[in-house]
């Protein structure tokens, strides 16, 4: 009998979470399966519409009145932090007013389900109070420092689902939970890269300040001979100011905004068309954050699958890429930094790309998710 799986998830940015969505794939040749998100308004707005995905809704007003005073707190909590640096602000929009939203509908939920797996705290900690026991999927990394940390149960965490070890114990030190490591990366399928001819430089994913889309657009400020594309969704403000200080790069063609949607394989397919892919993160955000310290950029990923070497901010979570040879890490966005790691890149690309299968095989979902799928569906009761 096949078992029915809930997945449940507080984003509104399910088309670019590769993690859940692979998930999906491969547990609905076995099981039934549905998840619970909310629809899409902020990254992009496109749905997913060949998955079974129920998408909550929010009240436009209450939006605007939670998002607008988490801007203007977290504006004030920066100088708060000047003088207390362990404070720590938790926006209202994503930790209340969702939450709120997640939990009237749980409380109506008529079906009844075999597994149920929870992404990240504030979900862990709903699905707790509706069914018990449940599975525990962790994308974005968070400790006592959430309010919801405090309150889940860890006696009801049948498993974990994580990218790396480093992170698990950063979440439940000294605890043993049955966990399961699978980085954020696809299914591996061999493309024909004969004679591909590649060119120019790629920037996937959320085009956004805080991943340092602006120190990267100062590069080919600076290198009128290199031409970069900007693949993803943004916000609204990232892309005013790249409009008003990088209006030139856009407007000679050398800067290129692609928000068009692709699925994974089409996405991996796209991006080795290109010669160098970049994966940053502010350096600010990286030093405040340990999820973005050990981060698992499903970009990143992407690249690899593609065979386009990256260049990428020196952190943790990205070790591998000197481990496998597949890019260069730096420490800096100068663009005299980025310049000589794109001739490092150069001086031996076909060494580069090479490496970068290798580590695509490596770390392909299908192969590293087996022994969850076989947890989730014949062994948990």
């Amino acid at each position: 009998m096949r078992k029915k799986i809930l997945i449940i998830t507080l984003n509104d940015y399910i088309i670019y979470q590769p993690t859940i969505l692979n998930l999906y794939d491969k547990l609905s040749d076995k099981a039934d399966v549905k998840i619970i998100s909310f629809r899409p308004q902020f990254a992009t707005k496109k749905k997913d519409e060949k998955r079974n995905i129920e998408y909550l809704e929010t009240n436009y007003w209450l939006t605007q009145f939670y998002t607008k005073t988490d801007f203007i707190v977290s504006k004030v909590s920066r100088l708060v932090k000047l003088f207390n640096p362990k404070f720590a602000y938790h926006h209202l929009f994503y930790n209340k007013y969702l939450p709120s939203i997640l939990k009237h509908k749980l409380s109506k939920e008529k079906d009844t389900y075999d597994e149920v797996i929870a992404v990240d705290l504030q979900v862990l900690y709903l699905a707790q109070q509706y069914f018990g026991a449940v599975h525990f999927l962790s994308l974005e990394v968070d400790n006592n420092t959430n309010e919801y940390y405090k309150k889940i149960d860890h006696s009801k965490i049948k498993s974990v689902f994580v990218q790396s070890e480093i992170r698990y114990a950063y979440m439940f030190p000294g605890k043993d939970i049955r966990r399961f490591i699978v980085q954020n990366a696809p299914d591996y399928k061999e493309l024909d890269l004969a004679g591909l001819e590649r060119k120019d430089f790629i920037w996937a994913g959320a085009i956004d300040r805080r991943l340092a889309v602006l120190e990267c657009l100062e590069f080919f400020n600076q290198h009128p001979d290199f031409k970069l594309v900007l693949k993803g969704g943004g916000d609204y403000k990232t892309k005013r100011i790249i409009d008003e200080k990088y209006g030139h790069l856009l407007s000679s063609q050398r800067v290129v905004i692609d928000q068009s949607y692709l699925d994974a394989g089409e996405f991996v397919k796209f991006l080795s068309s290109f010669r160098i892919g970049f994966c940053f993160y502010d350096w600010d955000l990286i030093k405040a954050s340990f999820n973005y310290q050990t981060a698992p950029s499903g970009k990143m990923f992407m690249y690899l699958a593609a065979g386009t070497p990256v260049i990428a901010c020196k952190i943790p979570g990205f070790d591998f890429v000197e481990k496998f040879g597949c890019g260069v890490l730096i420490h800096n966005y100068e663009p005299a930094t980025i310049a000589n790691a794109v001739k490092l890149i150069e001086a031996d690309h076909k060494k580069y790309s090479d490496a970068c299968i290798e580590a695509a095989k490596y770390f392909s979902f299908d192969k590293s998710v087996n022994p969850y799928l076989e947890f989730l569906l014949t062994q948990s009761q």
